[in-house]
């Protein structure tokens, strides 16, 4: 077993720590971990690979602790939220905000000038939940879960005091 055998697997062994710590073992070139450049490491390792120096027996090894020498290297990053999809938790996180006025009233039909002690402007913002269905542009999770605490979505005229 020659020098080059003996440096693949004490890289190979670094490398592993390496995807314990970090939870995955393909480092950006740049990289250094423990004083050692495992990304240069694993740079020419795909080099190799691509070079077809590397055996099956080696390749095998280096995929079994999760190095990918096919790109993309690292899983893909989690696409932001949508525009709708923030919109959707925002109107329910806010539904969540009336979950203690809807226990002591069983509904959350809160008149328009006059909100909550939470939130002064609850009553208007549930006004313009009622005008967003109408048009319907609410999301059906939101429709649900006001449905669930009993809203009116065409309460009629109100009263108005003068």
């Amino acid at each position: 077993m020659g020098r080059g055998r003996v440096d693949f697997d004490r890289g190979l062994a670094r490398l592993s720590a390496y995807a314990r710590e970090y939870g995955h073992a393909n480092p950006k070139a740049h990289e250094e971990w423990l004083t050692w450049r495992v990304g240069l490491w694993v740079s020419s390792l795909r080099e190799k690979y691509r070079k077809g120096k590397l055996t099956g027996e080696k390749v095998a090894a280096a995929e079994a602790i999760g190095v990918r020498f096919v790109p993309p290297y690292r899983d893909p990053k989690p696409k932001p939220p949508t525009r709708a999809e923030c919109r959707e938790s925002d109107l329910l996180r806010r539904l969540e905000w009336l979950e203690e006025y809807f226990q002591e009233n069983g509904h959350i039909n809160i008149p328009q000038l006059r909100g909550i002690s939470t939130w002064p402007n609850a009553g208007r913002w549930v006004a313009r939940l009622r005008s967003q269905y109408r048009k319907g542009k609410l999301p059906q999770t939101v429709v649900d879960r006001a449905e669930s605490m009993k809203i009116v979505w065409n309460p009629g005229a109100g009263r108005r005091s003068y």
